[in-house]
């Protein structure tokens, strides 16, 4: 282990791939996320009615913190072109007649069109116009039921007569730093831990390589194997806890859950996305092979977590391909931890699984560690 460390620092290429780009890669991620909620989307208004209610729709629509009214569109086509564009992420269509038709208590409609090829810019458009129109309307509509005679009361029954309430849990902010940036620091260190534990490994045991001396002075070639994979997984958790104190101090992430879990739970997951690089490259013994294993596990991998599409609403076999993932537990743990404050005897699945996996990965590395000592006292 001292040899590895010492080793570590001597060699720029694999200093930087364990310790530089990880490092690199949570601060470029932490300043993209860093607002947490995306705001000031542009839209277009196609006010065709010109009236002061269209206006006040428009006022209300600007001070929405999701949208931004940034065009004045003179019909459909122009705010579809400038949709297109891509220079807005939606448009409102007020039509001809609004105020009047209101007025005599008529239904007129304004419709909204939004980009929902790229859906999280699209829904919050969808969501922060329609939260700004009914806000604006519903007030409008209790002022002409008064007018008309009604009690305040019975105006608002009359609108809604049975109140709906809506409680989203867990993360009613809709804040990406706790959706995104806490799942995507695990997706990006579980890579860089694979590729960065087959290419340490590669430097005493690939082709051309002579690891007949280190595994003579560790006492064996498990020692040996060892004594190349524990000074990462240090390296790795010491990362994964910078990046923690920023996430749960800094960006105020809540943590309401159980300290010793999630660090049992870190240690498994570093260990078994280690040995997934180790294993392919004793598989392997060649480095670009090797990588290439490695990409096909990790790279989707983010994929197959379920945060952006249900795991339950995947096909049977992206279900177990998920399963089979270290990163897919470990974000689970987190988020449950985190956010949720699941008992206990719940999270205590996903560090199971973990333990299951690495426990997996290691009777495989092992099994051809095996076959590879004999390879060597053979070509011994």
């Amino acid at each position: 282990m001292l040899r590895e460390f010492r080793l570590l620092l001597h060699r720029p290429v694999l200093l930087g791939l364990v310790v530089l780009l990880p490092v690199l890669m949570i601060a470029l991620l932490t300043g993209i996320f860093r607002a947490g909620i995306p705001t000031g989307m542009a839209v277009a208004v196609v006010d065709l009615d010109r009236s002061d209610l269209s206006r006040s729709l428009t006022r209300m629509l600007d001070a929405a913190p999701e949208v931004r009214v940034t065009h004045q569109a003179l019909s459909l086509s122009e705010a579809r072109a400038l949709i297109v564009s891509g220079d807005v992420r939606g448009a409102v269509w007020l039509p001809a007649g609004l105020e009047r038709d209101m007025t005599r208590g008529e239904r007129p409609e304004i419709v909204t069109f939004y980009d929902n090829q790229h859906m999280s810019a699209g829904s919050l458009v969808a969501r922060g116009a329609r939260g700004a129109i009914d806000t604006a309307l519903a007030g409008l509509r209790v002022s002409i039921r008064e007018e008309q005679g009604e009690a305040p009361t019975q105006a608002q029954v009359a609108l809604q007569p049975i109140p709906l309430q809506a409680h989203a849990l867990f993360n009613p902010a809709f804040d990406y730093v706790h959706f995104l940036l806490a799942a995507l620091v695990p997706t990006i260190l579980q890579i860089i831990a694979a590729a960065g534990t087959a290419y340490a490994i590669s430097l005493d045991f690939g082709p051309g390589r002579n690891p007949h001396d280190l595994v003579r002075r560790a006492g064996g070639l498990l020692p040996a194997m060892l004594g190349k994979i524990v000074p990462y997984t240090v390296v790795f958790l010491l990362i994964l806890g910078l990046s923690d104190v920023a996430l749960y101090g800094w960006l105020d992430v809540p943590l309401r859950g159980s300290l010793p879990l999630m660090a049992a739970g870190a240690v498994l997951f570093v260990l078994a996305s280690q040995l997934i690089g180790a294993l392919a490259f004793v598989l392997t013994r060649n480095m670009g092979t090797a990588a290439s294993i490695i990409a096909v596990i990790t790279a989707p991998a983010f994929g197959f977590m379920g945060l952006g599409f249900p795991r339950e609403a995947m096909a049977p076999l992206a279900q177990a391909w998920g399963a089979l993932i270290p990163g897919t537990w470990y974000v689970q743990l987190r988020i449950d931890q985190s956010l949720r404050a699941t008992p206990v005897e719940i999270s205590v699945w996903p560090v199971l699984w973990l333990a299951l996996i690495a426990l997996g990965l290691a009777g495989l590395t092992l099994t051809q560690l095996a076959r590879l000592r004999r390879n060597l006292e053979t070509a011994a």
